[in-house]
């Protein structure tokens, strides 16, 4: 036992005083001699012991009211073997829960400030010497400051800067940062504090298996931390979200209408009726919508929106209604509104008669309101070059290249068309009765490592011989998969009478531009149709048809132009910088045509400014930004261009049901953990085990109960001499 109060621990010496007054009353007597003493010495000597016994008993009483009185203010403690020092320092890691799901609301604000709150209690009580570290938990491990620290207070100061919206939990990266961190930690006592609401969806993967995995790292350290988990909050129901947007996935051209389908989810057992669905576009409401939303149920909101003006623009959807948390009522995503797409047709077969060209469908199925000659404007604007004309000047400035059966290019163009492709241009190949096998075969396709998906073999397909169909099935390609409704076309309804046989790779490229080699559409006796080939930023594709109506009437069917403007547009947008990303993607501004390297001020969804210099990166410059931590519109503005980046986190916090209690000690047991219930539990099992348990309470409680005895027995032994 030890005394937070020793120096007061002397009072006990008290006792002394009824002891010495005790003595003292015993010496201060008499003799008197009288003659009746005789008949009361028999009595004397039958009370003597009960009398002296009364009197001891009394004396001990006395004597233990100043002891206890004395030591319940020096305040003692039980200890044990383990107990430390009081004033050891220590490395205490704390976790912080900052994903979305902590910002629900319930009784005395968010759970987020509740845990903020006793982060910064548990900080601010380290003794001088320890060492601090606060990782906060979202879509990605993030410290509040780069490296552990002694300056307590400078943590508690960062703490009160702290904000929520860092998107999901990913638990597995945060306890493996955390491990790392607290074995190069500094003091030989540490605690790992994981404070959060301990979300189920998140938990989850911690309970069904992973727990011993933690425990395991947790034991192989050198110095074995003690692991408390801390949870915040209970359970808020009723949450709303917006799960996603979907948009178009290719490029789209101002002025040109398009659908944007918003989905909603209702995560609370209990309908929502009258919720209103917000549509913005760069900040300003341009619709609004009412539905009612089912318990657990799911709908959709559909918005139609056309761009005036080309450039990047946000569009966001908003969810109003009575609901607990509102960092998933809304979701963003960003458009890019092309001015003009340029596609450099190259005809191998140029006829003066209208429709005898060879890329005469094409270009009436690219630019369709220009030829009828509607009020709208098409976004691709065509070039239609004979081959014979063809320069380097055309394939550098184009954005797109048709190669529609071209016998084969000088090579001077070949060396262009390769290197427009590898820095991030779009090369089609269409076949022809002109073009010329060998040198697809060599110089295009080059065994395999050229920018050619395959090499074309031979003609197949006869006069006589019945036509042949493109199977119907499901696409997953982004081009593709626009007729995966049927109400969009089918493209099995098209009759290939000829073609050309493509022999798909069976070996990989050794050259390390040629990436990947697949088949996007098979005829129905398994031949390949449509190929697709990415090389260096660019992407070929191939077709084993022609593009006019030669070997197939599928230049005379309706699907024939969706198929060619998909095609086009949605591979001219996949070689775009993506603008709609997962938190931790790097967001990458392309300047093209710029040269001198420009400063560009990047805007955060939590309102900051960082300012980044750009690079050059194959001709251009590129603007790169790695910290996407938190969901939200990162917005670049630069010389003459400003390009948004919307940073999106899984909805699966969404749905706020936590572990209960049972789980929560069943984790607690896997992890070889402890629980608080709050900072102010693990403050006094801290205490415990640094002081040991203060019994002050149980010598109040003596003090009391002997001083009450004292009177008792006071009065009981004056009426028993009596």
């Amino acid at each position: 036992m030890t005394f937070l109060n020793p120096l007061l621990a002397l009072g006990a010496l008290a006792f002394l005083i009824p002891l010495a007054i005790h003595v003292l009353n015993r010496s201060r007597f008499k003799t008197v001699e009288w003659g009746a003493m005789h008949l009361l010495e028999s009595v004397i000597k039958v009370n003597h012991r009960r009398f002296r016994l009364d009197q001891l008993i009394l004396l001990l009483v006395r004597c233990l009211i100043p002891v206890l009185l004395a030591l319940c203010i020096a305040r003692p403690l039980l200890t044990g073997s383990k107990t430390m020092n009081p004033n050891t320092p220590v490395s205490l890691l704390v976790v912080l829960d900052t994903s979305y799901s902590m910002e629900a609301m319930e009784r005395g604000g968010s759970k987020l400030k509740k845990a903020i709150a006793s982060a910064k209690e548990l900080v601010a009580s380290v003794n001088k010497g320890s060492d601090v570290y606060v990782l906060q938990l979202g879509d990605q491990p993030v410290p509040i400051l780069d490296q552990p620290v002694f300056d307590a207070s400078a943590v508690v100061r960062r703490l009160d800067q702290v904000e929520g919206g860092y998107g999901g939990c990913d638990i597995s990266a945060a306890m493996e940062r955390a491990i790392a961190t607290i074995d190069k930690m500094s003091n030989a006592h540490r605690e790992l504090v994981i404070i959060s609401d301990f979300q189920k969806a998140d938990w989850q993967e911690i309970l069904e298996g992973n727990a011993a995995e933690l425990r395991a790292a947790l034991d192989n350290l050198k110095v074995k931390p003690v692991l408390t988990f801390m949870p915040v909050g209970e359970t808020v129901p009723g949450n709303v979200s917006i799960q996603s947007i979907a948009f178009p996935a290719k490029a789209i051209g101002a002025g040109e209408p398009h659908t944007y389908r918003v989905d909603i989810h209702n995560h609370g057992a209990a309908q929502k009726e009258n919720a209103r669905v917000i549509l913005r576009v760069n900040g300003k409401e341009e619709s609004i919508s009412q539905v009612s939303l089912a318990a657990n149920g799911s709908t959709q909101v559909l918005f139609t929106h056309a761009f005036s003006q080309p450039g990047s623009h946000v569009v966001q959807a908003e969810v109003v209604c009575d609901d607990p948390l509102e960092f998933d009522n809304r979701f963003s995503v960003s458009m890019t509104i092309w001015d003009k797409l340029k596609v450099l047709l190259v005809d191998g077969d140029p006829s003066p008669l209208p429709l005898k060209s060879e890329t005469d469908f094409i270009n009436v199925a690219l630019t369709p309101f220009s030829l009828g000659r509607f009020q709208l404007s098409d976004l691709i604007e065509t070039e239609t070059v004979e081959d014979r004309k063809l320069t380097t000047e055309k394939i550098d400035s184009a954005k797109v290249i048709v190669l529609a059966n071209v016998s084969k290019l000088k090579e001077a163009e070949k060396v262009a068309l390769v290197s427009f492709v590898e820095k991030g241009g779009v090369l089609f190949v269409f076949p022809g009765n002109r073009i010329d096998l060998k040198w697809y075969r060599e110089s295009l396709f080059s065994a395999g490592n050229g920018i050619l998906p395959a090499p074309y073999v031979i003609q197949k397909g006869k006069q006589e011989d019945s036509p042949h169909k493109i199977v119907a099935q499901h696409f997953d390609h982004p081009s593709l998969s626009f007729f995966n409704e049927r109400s969009n076309g089918d493209l099995s309804d098209a009759e290939i009478t000829r073609w050309y046989q493509m022999k798909e790779p069976e070996t990989s490229s050794s050259n390390e531009l040629r990436k990947s080699t697949s088949v996007l559409a098979r005829l129905d006796n398994a031949d390949p149709f449509l190929m697709e080939c990415s090389y260096g930023k660019g992407v070929t594709i191939q077709m084993a048809t022609t593009c006019d109506a030669d070997w197939t009437d599928l230049p005379l069917k309706p699907v024939f132009l969706p198929l060619i403007q998909q095609l086009v547009t949605t591979t001219a947008s996949r070689l775009v910088p993506p603008r709609n990303m997962t938190t931790g993607e790097p967001a990458v501004a392309m300047l093209k045509g710029i040269e001198e390297p420009q400063t560009m001020t990047v805007r955060t969804p939590a309102g900051s400014e960082r300012v980044i210099q750009t690079s050059l990166v194959d001709g251009d410059q590129v603007a790169t930004y790695r910290s996407t931590i938190q969901p939200g519109v990162y917005s670049f503005s630069g010389p003459d261009k400003n390009i948004n980046f919307a940073i999106h986190t899984d909805r699966s916090e969404s749905s706020l049901e936590l572990l209960d209690q049972e789980d929560v000690e069943r984790m607690v047991v896997a992890t070889g953990g402890t629980t608080a219930a709050s900072s102010v539990d693990y403050l006094a099992n801290d205490q415990l085990r640094r002081n040991g348990s203060e019994i002050w309470k149980y010598l109040l409680a003596g003090f009391l109960a002997f001083l009450f005895l004292e009177i008792v027995l006071q009065q009981r032994f004056s009426r028993a001499r009596a």
